[in-house]
């Protein structure tokens, strides 16, 4: 049991180093395509990843309960897009930190999906995680609250992604974490172009060179987010998010060395809570 724990420990703290990357990625090709582009490129490379690992282990990621790992994959591929759509349009470290209130999100779901219970210590940290976020990107400004749609879009990606780990929870030794993302990657591929046409919403793949940047940024959040699904076989949900924390901390550098983003003393008040 211990050595289980160990390695998802591990898986735990892979994946979060793999998302920064990731992160700063999106935020470096965000002029070049569109949230759909990538949803679309990531959803293809997912799905590649897949079918590689499936050949390698002799294991069909569509062999049991597929509607319930079609609904994971759905509220997945739409989390997808509303993180994408803030790591490309509001500070990446604010992106980031917002996103990580999932841990929080994650424990109160646990305990009304999957009956998990949430201590005292538990319930304390939810409550401080939702003051550092309001201290951080909630700043008085000249023109009043600095608060934007990237804020909103990252805060209800986090909980949909929580939602997701928390069903995959549920699979139990059933989950090997090429399941969810097999069904993530199928439906952000096939709902990137039908969203695209209703939102009017360009694709941003022009050429082979948005095509080569976008294949390899998804294949890398791709592998980031199967690293977390394999997790979760092994720990609880609110602890592969409290241990994808180190995300936030390698984003922060990202955003301070590379793209010079702003970080006042609430900022460092706010994110350190």
């Amino acid at each position: 049991m211990k050595k289980n724990a160990n390695l998802g420990l591990w898986l735990a703290v892979a994946s979060p180093l793999t998302f920064t990357f990731f992160n700063a990625g999106v935020r470096i090709i965000a002029d070049e395509m569109s949230v759909l582009g990538l949803l679309l490129l990531r959803g293809c490379t997912g799905v590649l990843l897949v079918g590689i690992f499936s050949l390698i282990l002799r294991k069909k990621p569509w062999a049991e309960r597929a509607p319930f790992l079609c609904l994971i994959g759905f509220i997945g591929a739409i989390s997808t897009t509303f993180t994408t759509y803030a790591f490309a349009t509001i500070p990446l470290y604010q992106a980031v930190v917002i996103l990580y209130l999932y841990p929080s999100q994650s424990a109160v779901l646990s305990a009304l999906i999957n009956r998990e219970k949430i201590s005292a210590r538990d319930a304390w940290g939810i409550v401080l995680a939702f003051f550092g976020c309001a201290i951080l990107v909630w700043p008085f400004q000249a023109g009043g609250f600095g608060l934007k749609l990237g804020h909103f879009t990252a805060f209800f990606g986090g909980g949909l992604y929580a939602l997701s780990i928390v069903l995959t929870r549920r699979m139990g030794s059933a989950n090997t974490g090429l399941e969810p993302i097999f069904f993530y990657s199928l439906f952000a591929a096939l709902s990137a172009v039908p969203l695209s046409l209703i939102s009017g919403v360009s694709l941003g793949i022009n050429g082979s060179t948005e095509i080569l940047h976008g294949a390899v940024l998804g294949l890398i959040g791709s592998s980031a987010q199967l690293l977390a699904y394999m997790a979760l076989r092994y720990i609880p949900p609110y602890k592969v998010g409290v241990i994808g924390g180190l995300e936030i901390l390698g984003s922060a550098i990202i955003s301070l060395l590379i793209f010079h983003d702003h970080f006042g003393l609430n900022s460092i008040i706010g994110g350190t809570l």
